[in-house]
């Protein structure tokens, strides 16, 4: 795999800019062609890390069956709060999270949990911080906390935000 090739923006010409600018603040994908064949597209660094994400969830059968018996535990109302878990209260107290992360979160070393105390803040503060997941997994999120992958949703009619797997 090679590796990523880096350029600061400003040291682009104004025309690729401005290409960049529109995808970044609209979401906007530009193709690139070659004889009228796609050969790349320029999209958000934000859907870049969302699609890369998508894929690695799609492709981790363990984790989507942590997902699919996580969701089985939301319908059966098997939730805790956060402070449950933590024993700090997070600002909103928005946050509920499936039984089975208790487990999870006993796994954690002591850097990774702070991260993901840390990660619970945010995401109680601001819910579409992280990662937006495409189909067939649109609905979830993913954000990362150190070396550890959240996956939540939110549920906007109960008005929380339910983690359904720290790992």
């Amino acid at each position: 795999m090679k590796s990523d090739d880096r350029r600061e923006i400003l040291d682009l010409p104004p025309d690729v800019r401005t290409l960049v600018g529109e995808c970044e603040l609209t979401g906007k994908r530009t193709i690139f062609t070659r004889n009228e064949r796609a050969v790349a597209i320029l999209v958000s660094y934000d859907e870049y890390t969302a699609l890369r994400e998508t894929l690695a969830i799609s492709n981790d059968a363990a984790l989507r069956a942590k997902i699919e018996a996580a969701e089985a535990q939301v319908a059966r109302n098997a939730l805790l709060l956060a402070e449950e878990l933590t024993g700090e209260r997070v600002a909103n107290d928005r946050l509920r999270l499936v039984e089975t992360i208790e487990a999870e979160w006993q796994a954690l070393g002591d850097a990774d949990r702070d991260a993901v105390r840390r990660a619970f803040e945010v995401i109680d503060e601001d819910p579409i911080i992280g990662a937006p997941l495409f189909d067939p997994l649109r609905g979830y999120w993913s954000a990362a906390a150190g070396g550890v992958r959240i996956i939540y949703r939110i549920v906007a009619e109960a008005r929380f935000i339910v983690i359904l797997s720290v790992s």
